[in-house]
């Protein structure tokens, strides 16, 4: 399946674009993946590092040393690139192959849009606790809306990428 819109995608930026467009839009987009894995290796390495100095998360000690000579986060940012393997090799696995995680291959893109909206939920609860000084509208009211809009981004990718291909493969019988 992947590998036929991948195809797709091609042939449709080639048919639009002529052969140099379209090699040069596949280009971009590989630039645009390498970028947003760019992010993700120095967000996980900063992250990792930040909560260490502040003497919390795993091993404080190993992940806020700093290298003497390079002055860099070495110990996080081996963790980080550990984190970038496991990320590319799901995304290999689940959406360039026929798919080698059952029911859990899903478009992983979507998973840290949706890691995000569920992350702002108790952002939110903890805004109704603390922002005494706000009004009435901006305490309650637009953070109960935005907990609503988050738990349904949530609960629309539980259901897209969880539930329905569950109860799929259990009318097929192919899970038991």
């Amino acid at each position: 399946n992947a590998v036929l819109i991948a195809e797709g995608a091609t042939t449709s930026f080639t048919n639009i674009f002529g052969q140099a467009g379209g090699m040069a839009l596949n280009i971009c987009i590989v630039i645009s993946c390498l970028g947003t894995l760019n992010g993700l290796m120095v967000a996980v390495t900063r992250s990792m590092y930040a909560i260490a100095t502040r003497g919390e998360g795993p091993n404080p000690h190993m992940f806020s040393q700093l290298d003497g000579s390079t002055n860099m986060m070495t110990n996080s940012s081996i963790y980080g690139l550990l984190v970038c393997a496991i990320w590319s090799v799901y995304f290999y696995g689940a959406n360039l192959t026929e798919g080698w995680f059952g029911l859990f291959n899903f478009d992983s893109s979507e998973l840290p849009i949706v890691t995000i909206y569920a992350m702002y939920i108790p952002i939110f609860i903890l805004w109704m606790k603390k922002e005494r000084d706000e009004s009435i509208f901006k305490r309650f009211v637009l953070p109960v809306f935005a907990i609503l809009a988050c738990g349904f981004m949530v609960f629309a990718a539980i259901y897209a990428h969880g539930i329905t291909p569950y109860l799929t493969a259990k009318a097929n019988g192919t899970f038991a």
